[in-house]
Formats: C-alpha cells, sequence, structure tokens
C-alpha cells in the first residue's frame, strides 16, 4: 500500500510539472517601436516593391520586398548597409527565414528561405551576402490541401520547414517536413515534397483571417494577420495541442502587418506602409 502511494505521489507530481509546463509559455507580448528604416535609408537609396519578409541574423536584418528586392540594415549601428535585387527571385517574398547549413565555406551568412508567393509557391533557397545573393535550391510542395498559394517557413533549430497557407477569412494549414539540405537537390537544383513527406499538420478552421509571414519556434509557430479594413492580431499556435493559445489584437499599429523573426526574447515585425516602400517600420513584442 505505501508502495502504491509512493507511485501515486510521483504520477501526482509528474502531471503537475507537465500541466504548470504547458501553462508556463505566456509571454506578454509588450509592444515597442524599433524604428522606420526611412529614418536609417539614405535619400538617394531608391526602395523598390512593397515591404514584406523579414529575418534577422547577427546583427543585420534582411528587408525582402516585392519582386525579390533586399534591403539590409545594420541593427547595432541603426544604419542602412546595402540594397538589390535578388537575381533569379522575381517574387512577393512574403516571408524569409534563415536556417543553418551555409552554401560553402565562405558564405557570410547561412542560407536564407525566401517564399515566392504567388506562381508556383517556391521556397527559393538563396546563399546571401551584404553585397548580393543567388538561389542555390528551390523547394517545392507538390502534395494536396492548400487551395491557392502557400509560404515557407522554418523552424531552424529543430531542422524543420513550413508550408503555410489557406483561404483568407477560412480554414489556415501548417504542415511540417524535414528540412531539405543542398545535398538533396535534383539535377535541377530543385526538391520536390510531397504529402508522403508530411511529418504533422495543425489546421485551424478559424481564428486567423489574412495569413501573412510565419515563424516557428519549437512547438510554437507565431503568426501575424490581417491588413486594413480588417483587424491585426500577432497569433501564437501550439502546434502540440494544434490551436491558437494567444492572440494579440495590433491593429493600433496602423499598417499591415508582415514579416517575422524572432531574436533572442523578442518577436521582429515589419509593417507595410501602402505606396510608401521605403517606410518599413519595425516593432517587436516581448516574449517574457
Amino acid at each position: 500500500m505505501k508502495a502504491l502511494k509512493v507511485i501515486f505521489i510521483a504520477i501526482a507530481s509528474l502531471l503537475c510539472v507537465s500541466v504548470a509546463a504547458q501553462k508556463s509559455f505566456n509571454p506578454s507580448l509588450r509592444s515597442e517601436l524599433v524604428c522606420d528604416f526611412a529614418d536609417w535609408t539614405p535619400a538617394e537609396v531608391e526602395v523598390k516593391g512593397s515591404t514584406q519578409g523579414f529575418a534577422m541574423h547577427g546583427r543585420y536584418a534582411f528587408v525582402m520586398h516585392d519582386k525579390g528586392f533586399c534591403c539590409i540594415f545594420d541593427m547595432k549601428k541603426k544604419a542602412y548597409v546595402n540594397s538589390f535585387f535578388m537575381p533569379g527571385n522575381s517574387g512577393h517574398c512574403n516571408n524569409a527565414c534563415f536556417g543553418v547549413e551555409k552554401a560553402s565555406k565562405s558564405s557570410t551568412f547561412p542560407l536564407l528561405y525566401i517564399s515566392e508567393c504567388g506562381g508556383t509557391s517556391c521556397c527559393y533557397v538563396t546563399d546571401i551576402s551584404l553585397e548580393g545573393s543567388r538561389v542555390v535550391q528551390r523547394i517545392y510542395f507538390d502534395g494536396s490541401g492548400y487551395a491557392g498559394t502557400i509560404d515557407w517557413c522554418l523552424d531552424a533549430k529543430n531542422g524543420f520547414i513550413y508550408t503555410y497557407g489557406g483561404i483568407n477569412g477560412d480554414y489556415k494549414l501548417l504542415k511540417k517536413f524535414k528540412l531539405p539540405r543542398l545535398a538533396d537537390s535534383d539535377a535541377s537544383g530543385e526538391v520536390h515534397l510531397t504529402d508522403a513527406d508530411v511529418l504533422d499538420e495543425t489546421r485551424l478552421d478559424k481564428g486567423i483571417n489574412i495569413w501573412q509571414g510565419s515563424f516557428v519556434r519549437g512547438r510554437y509557430a507565431f503568426l501575424p494577420d490581417g491588413y486594413p479594413p480588417y483587424d491585426h492580431f500577432l497569433h501564437i499556435v501550439d502546434l502540440e495541442k494544434k490551436e491558437i493559445i494567444v492572440s494579440k489584437n495590433i491593429t493600433e499599429l496602423v499598417n499591415e502587418p508582415e514579416g517575422i523573426d524572432i531574436h533572442g526574447k523578442w518577436v521582429y515585425l515589419v509593417l507595410h506602409t501602402p505606396k510608401q516602400p521605403r517606410h518599413s517600420v519595425l516593432h517587436r513584442f516581448s516574449l517574457k
């Protein structure tokens, strides 16, 4: 009887720890303005295309623009670094995430995964530097479940890539895959994922209206939502529970939420100012 009591106490303790762990992730998402990148961009620099994807690595921020234009900023110096059209990529560039693999030993940064968001819904795997870029692989999803275009996002630390899409005003769907390596490319430099490659999926039938950028860290997906005249939100989805656990209304930030990244204890979100591509406005939200 004593032994059974000890076992019961041990099981109860584990359950309490499990429940506490599930409830422990409740970030404040306290927000603050970081900058308007227009203030850091020299007057003579012409920025092309609407603000879209966003990614950070070290001290550098990469702002993607429609039709394959990229602006790079030094977050430590609060300064413009460079801008250029990315060869081989004329897509919408709706989302961008850094991986961990490098194209070569001489590469400055890990590979950058950029969503075409239109056309063939390609993921342009890009070897990028402060001076320019080149597409070194293209990833496609040839499976089912989506209506229209899809985006791509990474859980780079754990080696996974996700497709993300759905129908605006209707369901949203995330599918999980093992992140391909460059060595997995076929003779054309492509990887074609199918339904057989899906490791897991999360379908959200309500809660997200207009899907924008996306970022995954472990069991959580961070998903901005909305454009004018609709309300804007920053959602956090628990991919194990397959449900939205946080929805922060960010409509007060006015402009359309776009690309997203996590750097340290902050979620960074860039906003698109209509017809003013220079004005990529960056906010961040605390994960504490």
